[in-house]
């Protein structure tokens, strides 16, 4: 099964069931060290907002009319793309009569209401979901279908008044369709596929906006049978981004949104092969990225941005010791995770990667994690997702088996230290369908998990087993609630949840102090 383990690490899919983990000592081979203010994390939201005391979850409107039982909750009708703008939640509500509309939500019921609704398209064309909310200093972009233009850009300054088409790219009811939205600064950055024809081959172009028609301009074409990966980093006013071409492959590019500054970083695997960047992460003025090479090595590389100060860092040959490497995190903006799986007994490490102002890296391992069911040559482990909280690292660990779910989904922590990297709890989502998100609050992270009696429901973290609690069995007994989309507003947060009541709508934690307010 080893062929099909690689698919599955590659993917970084999520599942599996398994029983309790056995006492295993973690390795440490250092002591905490003491952290200056400004490398404990991003504390923005809490010096913005304050910290939250999360109170009683609640049902914020019923908006979704009841669907087919059999679709599984998470592919039912459901706010989708939430995001924070102007004190207020916004989001997509994409109806399966083919309905569409931007919404927003002050937490109330009468609060909750269509800022701009898009018809359904004729029952023979497919239908264009409202998608991609994505926020640019004072506009909120996003991908709409007003049956008149097509699926195109779209902006709003919140209100309906203000919410217009940007530009009809496609002209007519062509469908331009732009996708991976990415704010840089203060401009909308964003990719365009213009499938092949009888008479030309497919390309990809990228345009940038500024919220205007005269400012939303193509800023390159980037040939004819290139396509985009998703994955990317940003660094300053720079965005990396991984594409494919006929006379590159697969390799690094970047741009400053212009034309000139639109370039390959670095023909990592010379000519047409690839070098199949991945795992780009922004680290100080550098970006970090892993290649794969077809002859099974994987090295890690550091960029500035131009093709000589892109240089490799380190080598991982191919081999039962050095398998899937993945860079999973940045803590402090200097302190990179890297985690390697060791093939030949099933175990993965957890190393800690300092990066100072010139780019130099000191490498230090940090713990190799405990894996039960090492013995079983399917058991390899893997990282499904991660989260920075703080000066902390949380990250999910599964542990594969022969099929498409692992058999196990523990949920870890790390402060960069062996005595500080612990399990916290488990299990996370065992569906190969269904991933169980984190997201960061403050210092804490919010998740989807199972316990004893309840399925999966959100719960809180603080990083000790002792402050990590499920806050509401918002389903109630062994079904779920698959709760998803966690979106901090000021003091509360909004997520998306299922329960048999209403199906899949829009959920609020309140802070307890408004408790009696709602």
């Amino acid at each position: 099964m080893r062929v099909w383990r690689s698919v599955v690490l590659l993917c970084s899919l999520t599942v599996g069931c398994g029983g309790p983990l056995p006492e295993e000592a973690i390795q440490e081979d250092e002591r905490p060290e003491v952290s200056s203010p400004d490398e404990d994390g991003d504390a923005v939201p809490e010096a913005q907002w304050g910290r939250p005391e999360l109170g009683t979850a609640s049902l914020v409107k019923d908006i979704f009319p009841p669907h087919d039982v059999s679709l599984p909750p998470w592919y039912a009708p459901s706010p989708s793309s939430l995001v924070e703008f102007r004190g207020k939640l916004y989001f997509a509500a994409n109806f399966e009569n083919g309905r569409t509309g931007l919404w927003k939500s002050d937490g109330s019921a009468a609060g909750t209401t269509p800022v701009k609704e898009f018809p359904a398209r004729p029952s023979s064309a497919a239908s264009i979901v409202v998608d991609e909310l994505t926020r640019v200093d004072t506009r909120l972009f996003f991908v709409a279908d007003d049956e008149v233009h097509g699926g195109e850009l779209w902006v709003s300054d919140g209100t309906s008044g203000g919410t217009r088409l940007v530009k009809d790219i496609t002209p007519g009811e062509g469908d331009t369709l732009p996708y991976n939205l990415t704010a840089v600064g203060k401009t909308l950055l964003f990719f365009r596929y213009i499938p092949g024809t009888l008479d030309a081959l497919e390309r990809t172009e990228l345009w940038r906006s500024d919220g205007t028609e005269a400012g939303t301009v193509r800023v390159k074409d980037l040939g004819p049978e290139s396509s985009l990966s998703f994955t990317q980093a940003i660094v300053g006013s720079t965005l990396f981004f991984v594409l494919t071409d006929p006379a590159h492959g697969t390799e690094l590019w970047k741009t400053d949104g212009t034309e000139a500054g639109t370039v390959l970083v670095r023909d990592l695997q010379p000519g047409p092969d690839s070098s199949y960047p991945f795992h780009l992460s922004a680290v100080g003025r550098f970006v970090f990225l892993i290649t794969a090479t077809p002859d099974g090595v994987s090295r890690l590389w550091r960029s500035d941005g131009t093709e000589t100060g892109t240089v490799l860092i380190e080598e991982f040959p191919a081999g039962p010791d050095t398998y899937n490497p993945r860079l999973i995190g940045v803590v402090g903006g200097r302190c990179l995770y890297l985690t390697i799986t060791s093939l030949s007994d099933n175990r993965l490490s957890l190393y800690r990667l300092r990066v100072d102002e010139a780019g130099n890296v000191s490498k230090k391992r940090v713990a190799t994690l405990p894996n039960p069911f090492a013995g079983d040559p399917d058991a390899t482990p893997y990282i499904t997702t991660f989260a920075v909280a703080g000066s902390k690292l949380f990250f999910g660990l599964a542990i594969g088996s022969s099929g498409p779910a692992p058999r196990d989904v523990q949920l870890w922590v790390t402060d960069g230290t062996g005595s500080g990297t612990r399990l916290v709890h488990r299990p996370l989502s065992l569906s190969d369908e269904f991933e169980s998100q984190l997201y960061t609050l403050d210092d804490r992270i919010l998740f989807a998990a199972s316990s004893e009696g309840a399925g999966l429901e959100p719960w809180v973290s603080d990083g000790t087993v002792q402050g990590t609690r499920m806050l509401q069995d918002v389903s109630p007994g062994p079904g779920s609630s698959y709760p998803r989309a966690f979106t901090r507003v000021g003091t509360s947060v909004f997520f998306t949840a299922h329960d048999p009541a209403h199906g899949d709508e829009l959920w609020m934690l309140p802070p307890r102090s408004s408790l009696a307010s709602h």
